[in-house]
């Protein structure tokens, strides 16, 4: 509703902040739904990454029952008899591919992880179609160098912060568990304000049974997630 009110008060390029884990995905279906309902057209979402337009073609057809076509690689959307058309930013941002469509095409854009908006590829695409309803949605509205989202959007429509989620039960409680490793990391390059993957990873390397074995103390018996900088680590 705040997204849909934001759009109808003339903000028409909105934010939406909720913490990984408390459904964007699922509300940007349904507003999807919404908007295509009241104002007909199509709906286009944009990612950069094939799993999560999977992702979002799944939730769309539980969630409203609508149909997809993908924009990406060797499939092509155009023209399709689908409402919702799943972007891959790499492929759309090819000028080739993108003026296969009219400007005015889509109605309604989603850019899923829209803390990627003020990169040249998406700017492209957002600038092209810009006579439909923008909504970004994204877990981390701060970008690492530091261009300003607001630069682009035009409001923040809703916010729902990690500490709310935790409070009333929708995420777990977070505790932080050290391990006594002295970790050197002093010729790890930073990029763009992070480290660098590839260098992270390599001083990784010799910590890794150590880390395993402190895990073992506490994950013993639990399911674990494990998050590291590269898969082949």
């Amino acid at each position: 509703e705040a997204v849909l009110n934001q759009w109808a008060e003339g903000h028409r390029k909105t934010l939406l902040v909720l913490p990984t884990g408390t459904g964007k995905t699922v509300v940007f279906s349904s507003v999807i739904d919404s908007n295509l309902r009241n104002k007909g057209g199509r709906a286009l979402i944009l990612a950069h990454r094939g799993e999560l337009l999977s992702q979002a073609a799944d939730k769309i057809s539980k969630v409203c029952g609508l149909g997809c076509a993908l924009e990406k690689a060797g499939s092509r959307a155009i023209d399709s008899l689908y409402p919702v058309t799943l972007g891959s930013v790499q492929t759309l941002s090819n000028t080739k591919r993108l003026e296969n469509y009219p400007r005015d095409y889509f109605s309604t854009v989603v850019v899923d992880e829209a803390h990627h908006s003020m990169s040249d590829s998406y700017q492209k695409i957002l600038k092209y179609f810009d006579k439909a309803d923008v909504l970004g949605v994204t877990a981390t509205p701060d970008r690492a160098d530091k261009r300003n989202l607001g630069q682009f959007y035009d409001s923040l429509a809703y916010e729902y912060t990690m500490n709310k989620a935790v409070e009333e039960g929708y995420l777990c409680p977070i505790k932080a568990q050290m391990i006594p490793l002295k970790l050197d990391i002093d010729k790890v390059k930073i990029s763009n304000g992070d480290f660098a993957l590839d260098d992270l990873g390599f001083a990784l390397d010799k910590y890794l049974p150590l880390i395993a074995q402190e895990m073992f103390t506490y994950c013993k018996g639990r399911k674990t997630l494990v998050f590291l900088p590269l898969i082949s680590r």
